[in-house]
């Protein structure tokens, strides 16, 4: 028998088929390799813009709260000036209410108080009245000035005209057939009882004063009463606190009737 040849045994070689799957399989890789570091570097440039408008945000909202707090200081500047205005007229008026009820206290003495309470209460008047004469500023320069001023003109002011209230002026809502009058001013109101000298009341004891009260009791026990309020140009502050306690505290009708200019009313018409 012949011998068989060597080439027969190695049967057939898979070495260009494996090359060309571990060249693919190289190539496949360094290609996601690619792609994941260019995601990886979009990724990163997205996450610096984000942070970026974060950073700018948070600049804006503390530019933001610095201006609510500088707008927050200004509103309480021009409130503190305001109440100081408001307080000098507050301590001018409950000067005069003091002076007035420190006179009344002296000139009438109660047989059912004894004299040490009575001496009591005219003590406590005189420190309060004492303690507004010492917050008071002083208003005299002021009042000299005004006064030159007015030296100053050369035209003497034209008195005010003489306000005659009708009872057909008040207005289209119905009335009473018993109207109380009070004037309401720059200073506070003005109790006018045709039957009895007019009572200024301060703005300062609107709510506390004495006589406000019997006026407006006398008021609730009239029948078909209310009180109608003349409210001089300047003296609306005062007819809304005036109103608003007698329709609060005492529920009587009230009406309002604006006052042309600041002269002398007349309630003539209504004797």
């Amino acid at each position: 028998m012949g011998r068989r040849n060597d080439s027969d045994d190695e049967g057939v070689s898979l070495f260009p088929f494996m090359s060309i799957l571990a060249c693919l399989i190289g190539i496949l890789t360094l290609m996601i390799a690619v792609v994941s570091a260019v995601k990886e570097m979009d990724r990163d440039k997205l996450t610096q813009e984000e942070y970026d408008r974060a950073v700018a945000h948070r600049d804006m909202r503390i530019e933001i709260e610095k201006l609510r707090q500088q707008a927050q200081q200004l509103d309480k500047r021009i409130e503190t000036e305001n109440q100081t205005v408001a307080e000098m007229q507050k301590l001018e008026e409950a000067s005069v209410a003091l002076k007035k009820k420190l006179e009344d206290m002296e000139q009438a003495v109660d047989p059912n108080q004894s004299d040490a309470e009575l001496q009591k209460i005219v003590e406590l008047l005189k420190q309060e009245m004492k303690a507004v004469n010492d917050s008071r500023p002083p208003l005299q320069t002021r009042l000299e000035e005004l006064q030159q001023q007015i030296k100053e003109r050369k035209e003497a002011p034209a008195p005010e005209q003489l306000i005659v209230v009708r009872p057909g002026g008040i207005g289209s809502r119905k009335t009473a057939s018993k109207l109380f009058f009070v004037e309401c001013n720059s200073t506070g109101i003005v109790l006018m009882d045709q039957e009895a000298p007019p009572i200024a009341v301060p703005k300062a004891a609107i709510v506390s004063s004495e006589q406000y009260a019997k006026f407006l009791s006398r008021v609730k026990d009239t029948r078909d009463s209310m009180v109608l309020f003349l409210v001089r140009k300047a003296g609306n502050e005062n007819y809304l606190w005036a109103a608003g306690f007698a329709e609060s505290k005492f529920r009587v009708r009230t009406g309002k009737l604006p006052m042309p200019n600041d002269g002398k009313i007349d309630l003539s018409l209504f004797n």
